[in-house]
């Protein structure tokens, strides 16, 4: 836990509100099964991304309401995320964390608190029916990452590469360039607006492209071969934020204020309950998350969105990683993907471009995804033990309302709101002798 900020405890008028929304007017009746009589209102705001829209999911399925959040969400701007948290007009907004660690020499009291999404960068599309082998399929024929990042990089020597002028795009190719041990001069290049290159695979003008997004999604809809993307030089890093290769993925998800991550912590920690149930339905569910997460993406971006664009966004675009998979991020320092590292390589390249007038940050005065990921576990495994004592003291036997109260708290349990599934635990074994 960060020593500067860290909160175990509400208001009195949070806790006021939290004991009205679930216990009504009772004491210790543990009648918690009563639907809430007073909500937490949190206005949220969203970016009209696929990788910032996917609260839609918890918000249509009520999933916010069940924990006691009255979620108001609408769509922002990029460049309304950090002024709409510092006037107030926003208690949450989705974000990556990069908005707020550029943004620190004059918002210093933001902070990102969890994360949903992996934003995997670019990636080289190929034509499907050129024999163009992948990084994966390298790898799989026994290559070590290094070796496989330069094979596949050369399949480019001799042929058309088609990509846009976009100064974010250069990086990632100048990278792969690196990789394979290729200049400019070895490969023709055509260099275009984003969409004419979609147009030049098409055409066949071009045996290579990498673009944006929606090029990318329009083009892998329809066959086009991912053959080397961010996450797969990702593979091969080094471990430390002074890879190059981290600063081209985003670990995004939602972002407050210092403030009101004091002052509102117990929803803090509910919200990130819901993020991590709707990242569960996504990879238990995608159907299902695509037919709610679809339609919104589309009326709020102005762009059609299928399901079957979902189902690239979903597995290689933006893969969205799931409570248990994310214990890599915070836990294992031998991981690229460990959060100090993604994070610093951003910070580090912001740093390089001169972006800080005053001491630039260090990572954790602008991520805090670690303290609720630690907290949730700790509450998780607290709630774990008054479980078994529950168990091994019979208390629910012949009481159905305790058995009712069980049951509810299970159910937090199993939707990730170990700070409610503790909370009743605990009230189940305080009624009883």
């Amino acid at each position: 836990m960060k020593n500067h900020l860290h909160f175990g405890r509400v208001s009195a008028l949070s806790l006021v509100l939290f004991l009205l929304a679930t216990l009504g007017a009772c004491q210790r009746s543990c009648n918690s099964s009563r639907q809430p009589t007073a909500l937490q209102t949190v206005r949220f705001g969203m970016l009209p991304y696929a990788d910032h829209t996917y609260a839609i999911i918890g918000a249509k399925q009520g999933w916010f309401k069940e924990v006691g959040i009255d979620i108001q969400y609408q769509t922002i701007k990029v460049e309304e995320i950090v002024p709409y948290l510092k006037n107030g007009t926003m208690d949450v907004v989705s974000s990556p964390p990069g908005i707020l660690i550029s943004a620190h020499d004059n918002a210093p009291n933001l902070c990102s608190f969890v994360f949903g999404d992996l934003f995997q960068g670019y990636a080289i599309l190929a034509q499907p029916d050129g024999g163009y082998k992948s990084y994966d399929e390298f790898v799989q024929g026994g290559m070590s990452p290094t070796d496989a990042a330069r094979a596949t990089a050369q399949q480019l020597r001799g042929k058309t590469f088609a990509y846009p002028t976009e100064t974010a795009i250069k990086p990632f190719i100048d990278l792969v360039l690196e990789k394979g041990g290729l200049k400019r001069s070895d490969f023709k290049s055509l260099v275009l607006d984003d969409p004419l290159t979609v147009n030049a695979m098409r055409g066949k003008q071009a045996a290579f492209q990498v673009g944006g997004v929606p090029s990318r999604i329009a083009l892998q809809r329809e066959g086009f071969k991912p053959i080397l993307t961010s996450i797969d030089l990702v593979k091969g890093a080094t471990p430390s934020a002074d890879s190059r290769e981290l600063s081209s993925i985003l670990q995004n998800g939602w972002a407050t204020t210092k403030e009101y991550y004091q002052k509102e912590h117990e929803t803090i920690l509910r919200l990130a309950s819901v993020n991590y149930r709707i990242m569960k339905l996504i990879n238990t569910n995608p159907q299902q998350a695509l037919a709610i997460h679809m339609p919104y993406l589309s009326e709020v971006s102005g762009q059609s969105f299928t399901e079957k664009d979902g189902m690239v966004i979903y597995s290689s675009l933006d893969p969205f990683v799931s409570f248990e998979e994310q214990r890599a991020w915070f836990h294992d320092l031998q991981n690229p993907l460990y959060y100090k590292y993604v994070n610093g390589a951003i910070l580090k390249s912001f740093t390089d471009q001169g972006v800080f007038k005053n001491p630039a940050p260090a990572v954790d005065d602008v991520i805090f995804a670690d303290d609720i990921y630690f907290e949730l576990e700790k509450l998780k495994q607290s709630t774990d033990q008054l479980f078994q004592q529950i168990e091994n003291r019979h208390v629910t036997a012949n009481n159905q309302q305790l058995k009712e109260t069980l049951q509810r708290a299970k159910h937090f349990y199993e939707i990730y709101d170990y700070l409610d599934s503790e909370r009743l635990a605990k009230e189940i074994l305080a009624a009883t002798p």
